[in-house]
């Protein structure tokens, strides 16, 4: 709890605009603060509640959710060797609790205990880290929604979601491929910046998980 608390704490200005954007498209209040337990993402929120207030169908909004949230395939089958001897249950409901910070809290734990927590410790690290995330992201959503046009239009919130996700993923890269990895993803990332809907994330993702599998195999040839 304490971990995620502190993660909240730097989501404070992103979770700030992202309601005080919502409440901007006219759409009903009630529904922006529910829409945050609904979809617990915020990009992709935001995106979603966008494209409502603009008139968009109910499946475009989902096919644009479900493109944004891709990532999450990967984030996935990173933690699935921990989540092998969970029931299908558990596993669905850490499914839905596996925002960005989550996974990153949980990776981050899970491999620096290297083995040394049981099953039940994994669970309930996991799920207590989620649950605060979850509850402290849409409360922020809900008091931008109710005061987010008094935040000045000159304050760079924007910047607040990479920077706190920059500082979650730094303890992860631990080796050479790790490092190539994350800056040939971060440079292919910015690079692609300009196609919709979050397409540049996937391809950041493909382009570093690329080049860090390339150094990785070049560095097990030269050890053998």
């Amino acid at each position: 709890m304490r971990d995620a608390a502190l993660v909240v704490l730097g989501y404070i200005p992103f979770g700030l605009a992202a309601g005080a954007a919502m409440a901007s498209t006219g759409v009903d209040p009630v529904l922006l603060v529910l829409s945050s337990p609904l979809i617990f993402a915020g990009a992709s929120q935001l995106a979603a509640v966008q494209l409502l207030g603009a008139g968009a169908g109910v499946a475009l909004v989902a096919a644009t959710v479900a493109v944004i949230n891709a990532r999450h395939l990967l984030y996935s089958a990173a933690l699935a060797p921990h989540l092998a001897d969970w029931t299908a249950p558990q596993r669905f409901a850490a499914a839905y609790l596996l925002a960005d910070p989550v996974y990153a809290l949980a990776a981050a734990r899970w491999e620096s205990a290297d083995g040394e927590e049981s099953a039940a410790e994994k669970r309930a690290y996991y799920f207590t880290a989620g649950v605060t995330c979850l509850i402290g992201w849409t409360a922020l959503v809900a008091i931008g929604v109710a005061v987010g046009g008094l935040i000045p239009p000159w304050v760079p919130l924007e910047l607040a979601i990479p920077l706190t996700f920059l500082l979650l993923a730094l303890p992860l890269i631990r080796d050479t491929p790790g490092l190539v990895a994350a800056a040939v993803g971060g440079i292919a990332a910015l690079a692609a910046s300009s196609l919709p809907m979050g397409v540049n994330i996937l391809v950041g993702a493909a382009a570093g998980i690329l080049a860090g599998a390339l150094v990785m195999g070049r560095e097990v040839a030269t050890d053998a």
